[in-house]
């Protein structure tokens, strides 16, 4: 793992893809004001209708965004791993946005204030364009789960947010209890049991205490509904391995 400091050379740069992938004079104008944080399980970043004060730079871990109800049900429409952040309404001049975001898998970033970074932002360097190529991808995902949540059955969406869940994390062991999955999917938990159970029992995941562990990605990629490749393919389009080894935005 890359040093979390915020000073320094480009062999100091956090994990998350943006902040290591900005130049260097764009990247020291906000490095003091980025805080290094842990994010535990179901930590939150945002509520909804409420000021975003700060947007997270993920370094490890997972975000969920959940689109919600008047009566508090939720289903996730997208998740965030080290790729980007949370808020992005705040880049777009929006104070705040009417989606809940949490912490789905542990992990660790850097916080800064809403305010700061969208200033750097507003100057149109490098840190546009890789927020513009974030907030494609984020929108490749909401848009598709909007046809995902009505047209697919419970076993393939399942399949889909686990793999693409293990995609953002970058591990194959997720701590995701029946519970979150139900309340991620949008479905009663006996319905999640059944699908899990079927999976587990054909030997692609593994589920013990809260912890699900892909055992065989090849053949849950066969169960997922076509929404998992769809978006597969705008992040390997737009997210690629650079001369390093490193994940870049191209």
């Amino acid at each position: 793992m890359l040093s979390q400091r915020t000073t320094g050379g480009a062999s100091s740069r956090p994990r998350n893809i943006i902040l290591a992938q900005m130049p260097e004079a764009e990247y020291a104008s906000i490095a003091r004001f980025l805080v290094p944080v842990d994010l535990p399980l179901e930590k939150k970043l945002s509520e909804p209708n409420e000021a975003i004060e700060y947007v997270y730079f993920l370094n490890s871990g997972l975000i969920s965004t959940d689109a919600l109800t008047t009566k508090g049900e939720s289903v996730e429409v997208g998740v965030i791993g080290r790729e980007g952040f949370s808020g992005l309404p705040a880049f777009l001049d929006q104070p705040q946005m009417s989606h809940a975001v949490l912490i789905q898998g542990p992990g660790s970033g850097l916080r800064i204030r809403s305010s700061i970074i969208r200033d750097e932002f507003m100057k149109g360097g490098e840190l546009r364009s890789l927020v513009h190529k974030f907030a494609y991808l984020q929108l490749v995902q909401v848009t598709q789960s909007v046809l995902c949540n009505r047209m697919h059955e419970v076993e393939g969406r399942l399949a889909r947010w686990l793999l693409t869940s293990a995609d953002r994390m970058e591990s194959e062991e997720l701590n995701l209890t029946q519970e979150f999955l139900a309340q991620m999917l949008g479905v009663q938990r006996s319905t999640v049991t059944v699908a899990a159970s079927a999976m587990q029992r054909a030997g692609f995941i593994g589920y013990s205490r809260g912890k699900i562990h892909i055992l065989d990605r090849h053949n849950l990629a066969k169960v997922a509904c076509e929404c998992y490749g769809i978006v597969c393919e705008s992040y390997e389009r737009i997210l690629k391995r650079g001369p390093n080894g490193s994940l870049i935005y191209v």
